[in-house]
């Protein structure tokens, strides 16, 4: 053998021991998740709780009930208890999002579940300090148990759905008609109408290029509002179910892409804040936090207006 010979075979050598040792700076676990205290598989609503030590950066992979997580650098992830209210479902979905509710370092939604990638939750952590760190975090959605293959909303439904209780329970609010115009949004010909859109400024008909939804309620501890169309879920978080609430929309926030969205003439002693705004990710739901740290529970008043 030449000496050009045995330079190309060490090369491939070479190469050949550099792929063999890839799999050692990606390292990949796998691990099934726990049934939660709340486990219902037909429940039209469901999450996936993910709970695991991170060191470096992880691709973390939620199927069904099991969570498949690739270290692409520090330590491997380990598992701390993740658990689901049901299986991540294969179907069309009406809210899909995620939240991160401990955790240091960065984390985001890579992919949402569709039929494409095999119905998989695709989490990206980044942990840029020295050590592991706990990150937990929820992924939520709604679904059509009866059909999978059609999403869960309907836009004339009154109340979907009740998984009643305090700090925890979720329960969905629909607006199928909108209130006869008595100064507020039902139909109305003077200029500055909220229903049909016979006025210059009418907010009723969905097709109209701004409009306004209204609430008010007593908080007590942390809810969030997920709302999409003229569909809220609510999600108590800590404290007492939202109470003496109310809900009035102009008309159906649009199901696409808004030149604005944002709340005006907040009142409350605590916080009040949208956190998240309409878009393709989260299938155009907006999403809004009241956060109450006081004793008891606090009035608090929104209006949250948008615009085409």
């Amino acid at each position: 053998m030449g000496f050009g010979q045995t330079e190309v075979t060490m090369r491939f050598l070479s190469a050949l021991l550099l792929v063999s040792l890839i799999p050692l700076t990606a390292t990949a676990q796998e691990f099934a998740g726990d049934r939660g205290p709340r486990y219902d598989p037909r429940a039209g609503v469901g999450s996936f709780d993910v709970i695991v030590y991170v060191d470096g950066e992880a691709l973390v992979n939620v199927v069904d009930t099991r969570v498949r997580a690739q270290t692409l650098s520090g330590s491997p992830v380990q598992n701390a208890g993740s658990n689901f209210t049901q299986p991540l479902p294969k179907a069309v979905y009406g809210d899909f999002y995620m939240e991160k509710i401990a955790g240091r370092g960065h984390v985001t939604l890579a992919d949402a579940p569709k039929s494409l990638n095999g119905f998989t939750a695709v989490l990206r952590i980044n942990d840029d300090k020295p050590g592991r760190d706990l990150y937990h975090v929820r992924i939520t959605w709604s679904w059509n148990p009866a059909d999978p293959t059609k999403p869960p909303y309907t836009g004339n439904g009154t109340t979907a759905t009740n998984r009643g209780g305090s700090g925890g329970g979720d329960v969905y609010y629909g607006n199928g008609s909108y209130p006869n115009n008595n100064g507020n949004y039902g139909n109305n010909n003077g200029n500055n109408g909220r229903g049909n859109s016979n006025g210059n400024n009418g907010r009723g008909n969905s097709n109209d290029r701004e409009g306004v939804l209204e609430f008010k309620g007593r908080v007590d501890g942390v809810t969030v509002l997920h709302i999409r169309g003229d569909q809220i879920r609510v999600e108590n978080l800590s404290g007492l179910s939202l109470r003496e609430q109310s809900f009035r929309f102009s008309g159906p926030i649009p199901i696409q892409n808004l030149r604005e969205i944002a709340l005006v003439e907040s009142v409350g002693r605590g916080r009040i804040e949208l956190v998240e705004k309409p878009w393709d990710g989260n299938r155009y739901t907006a999403v809004v936090r009241i956060s109450d740290s006081s004793n008891g529970s606090g009035q608090y008043s929104f209006k949250l207006a948008w615009r085409r």
